[in-house]
């Protein structure tokens, strides 16, 4: 039977600690990698893959479910290793778009702008933190949530404290 600290929404050490590191550094741009989806030419699917956020620093961090779609992990991301890899393996059916986002309403306020503080939920039972949604907490009091979904990959949403 395997502990709670191995459940896959738990975050992993890596993941924890690159998170930790991005505190305090001013957001330069957001990239999102959607997954176009066209195996049923009836029924198109997009979803997002993977986030990346780069800084003013020139450091970056690229954000993905992990492999259960349980939980987000911080992953090395190679563009077009993806791209060459899903038009071979799935004969072009699926694809995917690098999209620049800092324009959208959803970003356009918080580039260049210092992320203060990363925000993740505590699991009661193991004490350890999940990594199924995370919030990040600007300095100009925006904040922006981050979630996984096993079918809709990750969701990029505004966070109001209620």
């Amino acid at each position: 039977m395997k502990s709670s600290s191995a459940k896959a929404n738990i975050i992993d050490a890596i993941t924890l600690e690159k998170l930790n590191l991005i505190q305090n550094k001013t957001l330069q741009s957001v990239i999102c990698y959607l997954w176009l989806n066209q195996v049923n030419p009836k029924e198109t699917i997009d979803v997002i893959d993977a986030v990346e956020f780069q800084f003013t620093d020139n450091t970056n961090i690229v954000l993905s479910g992990n492999e259960s779609q349980e939980g987000i992990q911080v992953i090395e991301y190679n563009f077009d290793e993806q791209k060459a890899y899903l038009e071979k393996e799935f004969n072009g059916k699926i694809k995917i778009y690098r999209v620049v986002a800092n324009n959208t309403e959803m970003w356009k306020n918080v580039i260049n702008t210092k992320l203060e503080r990363i925000r993740l939920t505590k699991d009661q039972e193991s004490d350890n933190y999940l990594c199924d949604e995370i919030v990040f907490e600007f300095e100009n009091q925006e904040m922006r949530l981050i979630q996984i979904h096993p079918i809709d990959g990750l969701i990029l949403d505004y966070y109001e404290e209620i």
